[in-house]
Parts: structure tokens; sequence; C-alpha cells
């Protein structure tokens, strides 16, 4: 059992790791969008970095998927690392089809997934809000400026 809590707690710390290294190289970008625009955003300036930041995180989720599929296609749990994916995708994700169920002793870990997947998911809409807030405040200025 103490294994079993010491691999989730490398998991889950994986999946902070990705998610915050993701998070700080993505708000490293979007600040350095600011000088190329002069601080205002068109449009389809506005929808093609929305599109960024959501395929962005999109990618951010799907290598933590990989690395617990990783780590059930490791442990043997599942016969391939496609079952593992699903497995694992399914899980991260709170779907939980029930279809493809891992050994009894492994079965604590997909509901731990499926927790961090819920905090991850928070964090992700929370970036995504918070960038969407930011570039209406730009647009808003843009367009009280030209009046």
């Amino acid at each position: 059992m103490l294994k079993l809590l010491l691999l989730l707690f490398v998991l889950v710390s994986a999946c902070v790791a990705i998610h915050g290294m993701g998070m700080v190289l993505g708000l490293r970008w979007f600040a350095r969008t600011r000088p190329v625009h002069h601080h205002h955003f068109s449009l389809p300036t506005m929808f093609w970095i929305l599109v960024r930041v959501v395929y962005g995180l999109l990618v951010l989720h799907l290598l933590q998927i990989l690395a617990w599929a990783a780590c059930y296609h490791w442990a043997g749990c599942f016969p391939d690392f496609t079952t593992s994916f699903y497995y694992s995708a399914t899980s991260y994700s709170t779907v939980g089809f029930g279809d493809v169920i891992p050994p009894e002793n492994w079965r604590i870990i997909g509901s731990v997934e499926a927790v961090t997947g819920i905090l991850m998911f928070g964090w992700s809409t929370g970036v995504l809000f918070s960038v969407v807030n930011h570039l209406q405040a730009r647009f808003a200025e843009k367009h009280q400026a030209g009046r």
C-alpha cells in the first residue's frame, strides 16, 4: 500500500509539474504578444490567440493522460498501451465508462486520476477565463480610445 501511495504522489506531482510548466511557458508567450500588437487586438487576432491557448491546454492534458497511461502500461494493468491510454483518458476526464477495469489492487489509482483531472481542468478553466478577460479588456481599451 505504501508503494501505491508513493506512486500516486509521483503521478500527481508529475501532473502538477506538467501543467505548471505549461502555464509558465504559455503565460510568457502571451505576455510577448503585447508589443507585437501594440496593446490592442482585433477580433480575428483574439480568436486566433484563444484557439492557440485552448490547443495548448489540450496538449497539457494529453501529456498528463500519457503519464498515467505509461504507468498503467509499465505495471501491466492492461494488455496493451492503447487500452492503458483509453482507461487513463476516461478516468482523467471522469467519464469512466467502466468497460475497461484495472486489476483490483490498482482500482484506487483511477479514482485519484479522476480527482487530479478535475483539478487540472479547473486550473485550465481559470487560466482560460483569465485570458479571455484580458483580451476583452484590451479590445475594450481599443474601442474606448477610438472614440
